[in-house]
């Protein structure tokens, strides 16, 4: 891995910032859902997009983290996401 991933991962239990989220996550151009409530995203656009509509999505209601990984070794234990290891490497 040797350009940038970003981690997204949120926590609530607002029907109405989950349909949000799903709304905006569905629009994004090159993520991978490996759980749930978390994402790796690839590109810069993608995460400009995301900040934008973090702030419309949860206001006051939930919890979310935006992480920036870069140079890290793969290390998967379980994965439920199908191709995760192909789709990192692929950057």
């Amino acid at each position: 891995m040797a350009s940038k991933i970003y981690l997204f991962s949120y926590e609530t239990h607002y029907d109405k910032v989950l349909t949000c989220l799903d709304k905006r996550l569905w629009m994004l151009y090159d993520t991978k859902q490996i759980n749930e409530n978390v994402h790796l995203i690839k590109t810069e656009d993608d995460i400009s997009i995301l900040e934008k509509f973090l702030a419309e999505c949860f206001g006051n209601h939930g919890t979310y983290v935006l992480v920036e990984i870069a140079d890290q070794p793969i290390r998967l234990f379980h994965s439920t996401s199908k191709l995760i290891k192909r789709w990192m490497d692929d950057i």
